[in-house]
């Protein structure tokens, strides 16, 4: 399999307060991070357009995305538009990630019906053609489903053509097969449980394995460009990792091995975490790594260990 080089990503949930969002951008950028991701939940702190437009002024370098919008709460010309402020503001930095929406208390508090998973995904499909559009060739007449869009000059937009990075992703096989067709960067996750807790029979090796055969499936011979995103729930970087497996183990009711093993988790000491995305490199060709804002810190020296690799 042909690798892409590493790439490192930090995720915020906008839980920093309003004054350390600047001193965080800056350390992120600072450890060598390449690209920082914010959350999209009604309940949070910081909202996540307006973040990353303060962070577009705040650093030079590193990428800037959203992980991931809610597509049901807003409108796709709009979204487009903020987008490609947004994209524009930072000089070509700006990751837009786009999902169809999950947590009841985003619907809830809004008003938004919660629909079925194949409803929500339907309209995704939709919003991401409509965007795709408008961000590439300024205009979109679109009567779908769920949007009617006339938009005959839309700006602004990059002038060669192209669009900011694209990031979709999920856990069933519809949402990987539309992120394969039409994303950039295609997450990779396991299904969760009712208490937003990993879904451990989901986050397996083989399933896994199971899930790169569907994105290869779907996307056919654009495959080989695809960057597909590590997303780590667990991350622990750590010089003696024995006794946090050992809790770990217990509570999931299994071997500190496979715990190891466990796709959505990675815990060692930096040689040895270091070792393990090589290995899931090579198994599954996951070549962009995300990493909570918890282990910011501790994971910066596994970033500068195999940054560019």
């Amino acid at each position: 399999m042909t690798h892409h080089p590493f790439q490192f990503a930090v995720t915020s949930a906008g839980d920093q307060p309003g004054d350390g969002w600047p001193d965080f951008v800056r350390r992120a950028e600072d450890l060598g991070y390449d690209l920082l991701l914010i959350t999209d939940h009604v309940c949070q702190g910081l909202a996540p357009l307006p973040a990353l437009a303060a962070a577009a002024v705040l650093t030079t370098r590193i990428g800037l995305g959203t992980y991931v919008l809610g597509n049901d709460l807003r409108n796709p010309v709009l979204l487009a538009q903020e987008a490609a402020t947004l994209d524009s503001l930072s000089g070509g930095r700006f990751t837009l990630g786009l999902g169809a929406g999950w947590l009841p208390e985003d619907y809830r508090s809004t008003g938004i019906p919660l629909g079925p998973g194949a409803e929500r995904l339907s309209r995704l499909a939709e919003t991401v053609a409509i965007v795709k559009q408008l961000l590439a060739t300024g205009s979109c007449h679109h009567e779908g489903q769920h949007h009617t869009v006339h938009v005959d000059d839309f700006a602004p937009r990059r002038p060669d053509g192209t669009h900011p990075y694209l990031l979709l992703g999920g856990a069933r096989r519809g949402a990987l097969a539309l992120a394969a067709r039409c994303a950039d960067t295609v997450s990779l996750l396991p299904r969760t449980t009712a208490e937003h807790t990993v879904d451990q029979r989901d986050s397996t090796p083989m399933a896994m394995d199971r899930k790169v055969a569907w994105v290869r499936e779907a996307a056919g011979p654009r495959f080989p460009r695809l960057r597909l995103n590590h997303v780590l729930w667990e991350c622990m970087v750590l010089p003696d990792p024995r006794p946090i497996l050992e809790v770990f183990a217990k509570a999931m009711n299994e071997t500190p091995e496979q715990v190891v093993d466990n796709p959505a988790m990675l815990i060692g000491s930096t040689t040895s975490v270091a070792e393990q995305l090589e290995r899931r490199r090579e198994r599954w060709g996951l070549s962009t790594v995300t990493v909570p804002a918890a282990a910011m810190e501790a994971f910066a020296p596994v970033v500068a260990a195999l940054s560019g690799k």
